[in-house]
């Protein structure tokens, strides 16, 4: 099956989505001289993005993802530059259109911004389980000390413990013969 691709002054392609994603978007960065580095995806005349770019499986087919016969917009991913905190930032999609409608932009905003919240979130669980991580292996050798402590003194008991057992055994043993 196919799909058409506008972009630009009202241009069009089509594309054959029997294929992998991998190859679906690399064809479309090469038809649309893009970078090879260039991260895009797709989204429908609604403005809803296929976020062919985040699929975990690029090998799975396209077709898996997009309509057959509808029309889809090239829209350029723009991530977060230089900078640990913002580097994978989502800061727009782009469509690569020569006047996009502003239904449009205000619909790519919107999903933009809510990837960006979500991966905001998942950054803050993941250093909060780091922090739980740390945390956890900082107080590990205070408690091996504790426990040690305690093991030599549980020791002892221990130790006096079979004794104690076979002063029982030879209590009953001699009371036993009486």
């Amino acid at each position: 099956m196919f799909i058409f691709i506008k972009h630009g002054d009202n241009q069009q392609f089509l594309v054959n989505t029997n294929c992998s994603i991998l190859l679906l978007l690399h064809y479309i960065r090469r038809k649309m001289r893009l970078f090879k580095t260039d991260t895009i995806d797709l989204c429908d005349e609604t403005g809803t993005m296929k976020l062919l770019f985040l699929v975990k499986t690029p090998g799975d087919y396209a077709s898996k993802f997009l309509t057959p016969r509808n029309t889809y917009y090239v829209c350029k991913v723009e991530r977060g530059g230089p900078g640990i905190r913002f580097r994978n930032a989502y800061r727009a999609f782009v469509p690569l259109l020569k006047n996009p409608e502003p239904e449009l932009i205000d619909s790519l905003r919107t999903q933009c911004d809510f990837l960006e919240k979500s991966r905001v979130k998942m950054l803050k669980i993941q250093e909060a389980k780091k922090v739980t991580v740390i945390e956890s292996t900082v107080n590990l050798p205070s408690k091996g000390r504790r426990a040690e402590e305690e093991g030599t003194t549980r020791k002892g008991p221990l130790k006096t413990r079979p004794a104690l057992v076979t002063k029982k055994d030879k209590r009953r043993r001699h009371h036993h013969r009486n």
